[in-house]
């Protein structure tokens, strides 16, 4: 399987766990101070080669930043928040790549880690310190139609004193960080690929972390941007529809649609992809290859199931907490069904998913993608408040 089909709504771990030919030592980030984004408390400045900010004495962040934090920890799905501590925000330094500024927010967690977030780009959690991650530079970043245009990460050792990025053509460079004392103890990089290597051949390809010594502490390979690659599609009737890259959309089969409680369009097209295998786009998951692995491979992708399920399947049955049954049919490996208004309440909603051949006999069971009263899949009349600015339906 070369290509996958996209996850269906938001992928959690992915957010908390989250997302040089030696030149001169330079700042491709030039560190700029605005107004109240003034960071103040630089420890010694650059006693070793990097600054360092007392966190203790950072700017607190304001209301905006203390309640993206918290809608972390109060919208996570269950067993997954990441125990920040949103009113300990800080505001940490700021950078500027290409005209723009990305200001770092920091928040302590439970655990011993942090939550960040550059603004106007993205954050993520490394909430536990002394988990099996801990020794990593945890390399990541932000792409664009030319790969990977910003690398971003973090690391925890204390006695790193030089990151380096190496290029596909076995360039490398220097990239600064900064140190954030207690309690976070960890260091931050937002560094801008330069434009020489925002290509294949000498793309950046790994990072590493050395001592004052010049011993290696880690190496991470870098992995380029996964961008969903889709082009706008017009029918009439229908809402713009994403079609997947390599998709031949000019002969696209229609094979279901339906509506929602809503009366909104539900739909799912297949097509051929250029050079070999299938495509499928539905509004709210689209992709190619293989979808249904494992057979039964349906997720919610709003208050719908959605997407892919094993040809041998002809039916498949969905059961829900009180008891009712309804049969669903499979077309050509892939089912999309809106889920009636009156299962939507706790206490009627789905529980299990079970396939059936052509002869009537079990062949699989799949795996209910939520819990029954995971809050924020069903739709309700009135969201409750979880705070932080958060409403979700429970």
């Amino acid at each position: 399987m070369t290509e996958t089909a996209e996850q269906f709504g938001p992928d959690w771990d992915d957010v908390l766990r989250r997302t040089r030919r030696h030149r001169a030592s330079r700042w491709s980030l030039q560190v700029v101070a605005i107004g109240a984004l003034v960071v103040v408390g630089i420890a010694s400045a650059y006693a070793l080669g990097h600054p360092v900010v007392d966190f203790g004495k950072a700017r607190h962040a304001g209301l905006r930043q203390v309640n993206e934090f918290g809608s972390m920890q109060v919208a996570a799905p269950r067993g997954m928040a990441p125990g920040v501590l949103p009113h300990e925000t800080r505001a940490i330094t700021s950078l500027r790549i290409d005209g723009k500024v990305h200001t770092l927010y920091v928040a302590p967690t439970k655990k011993g880690g942090f939550c960040y977030e550059w603004s106007r780009l993205g954050g993520g959690c490394r909430a536990n310190r002394h988990d099996r991650f801990a020794s990593h530079v945890d390399p990541g970043g932000f792409g664009g139609a030319h790969g990977l245009t910003v690398l971003q990460g973090s690391f925890f050792q204390a006695n790193g004193t030089r990151l380096t990025v190496t290029y596909a053509d076995h360039a490398t460079e220097d990239v600064p960080f900064t140190w954030v004392t207690a309690p976070i103890d960890a260091a931050f990089y937002l560094f801008r690929i330069p434009d020489a290597h925002r290509q294949t051949a000498t793309r950046a390809v790994s990072l590493a972390l050395f001592d004052e010594h010049g011993k290696l502490l880690d190496r991470e390979a870098i992995m380029e941007p996964e961008l969903p690659q889709m082009t706008a599609a017009h029918l009439p009737g229908f809402a713009p529809i994403m079609v997947p890259h390599g998709a031949i959309w000019s002969r696209r089969t229609l094979l279901f649609d339906e509506r929602d409680a809503k009366g909104n369009r539900v739909y799912l097209f297949t097509m051929p992809k250029a050079g070999g295998g299938r495509c499928f786009t539905s509004n709210g998951a689209s992709g190619c290859g293989v979808v249904a692995n494992p057979p039964l491979s349906l997720g919610f992708s709003g208050d719908r199931l959605c997407c892919g399920v094993a040809p041998t399947i002809a039916r498949v049955e969905a059961r829900f907490q009180d008891g009712a049954r309804i049969s669903l049919y499979p077309k050509d490996g892939y089912l999309i069904w809106p889920i009636p208004a009156d299962h939507y309440a706790l206490g009627h909603r789905i529980v299990a998913l079970v396939g059936y051949d052509a002869a009537g006999r079990v062949i699989a069971h799949g795996r209910v993608p939520k819990p029954a009263d995971q809050r924020g899949i069903y739709p309700c009349k009135k969201p409750k408040s979880l705070g932080y600015g958060v409403k979700e339906c429970v």
